[in-house]
């Protein structure tokens, strides 16, 4: 093969090279769903699964918490399931790509999972895998979110306009994310991160 052909191939190749690797870099994050999380996460998995937002999509369910939804106005015979403004703060990446659809198609994406509270997990997951010592700045950039570095991650749902257990309803209700985070009733018990240094 004469010289000029084999530059071509290779010029050509670095440029198809180059167009995956900046395709990779600026896709949108997929949710992976809570399996990929908690095969690695086993702790957080377990102390995850027996807290409110586990449960979250259960409770809008028809005949569940009937006395809360009577409270704030709901239907409590009403399934609630199929709400998208429910199903929203219910579910794990509504409307998002890999995110929840429907309880057929997407049942693993049901309740407020791991990618809920740290970000749709495609990216992030491949630095987990193949990077075992990582900074919190290198996974951030990769996308992982933290609900005590980031107010968006709680605030999203908690704060947002069409939220219906409010403090104006029952003081049970006030919301006060750094007392969230501290207590932790919602959100799986606090386990030690294992970032390196980045000195």
């Amino acid at each position: 093969m004469d010289t000029k052909i084999r530059l071509m191939i290779t010029r050509v190749s670095i440029i198809l090279l180059l167009c995956s690797i900046t395709a990779t870099v600026y896709a949108k994050p997929k949710y992976i769903g809570n399996e990929a999380c908690i095969n690695c996460h086993k702790k957080e998995g377990l102390s995850w699964s027996k807290r409110a937002h586990a449960k979250a999509f259960e409770a809008l369910k028809p005949g569940k918490r009937k006395a809360a939804k009577k409270k704030v106005g709901m239907d409590p015979s009403k399934d609630y399931t199929i709400n998208k403004d429910c199903i929203r703060c219910h579910t794990t990446g509504y409307r998002k790509p890999g995110g929840f659809k429907n309880i057929k198609k997407t049942p693993n994406m049901k309740g407020v999972g791991c990618e809920a509270c740290h970000g749709a997990g495609s990216k992030y997951k491949v630095l987990h895998d193949e990077k075992p010592s990582f900074t919190e700045t290198e996974a951030k950039v990769a996308g992982e979110l933290y609900a005590a570095s980031d107010p968006e991650v709680c605030d999203k749902c908690h704060m947002h306009k069409d939220q219906h257990f409010t403090e104006q309803v029952d003081k049970k209700y006030k919301y006060n994310r750094e007392e969230a985070i501290k207590d932790r009733k919602s959100i799986h018990d606090k386990f030690e991160k294992k970032f390196r240094s980045m000195f």
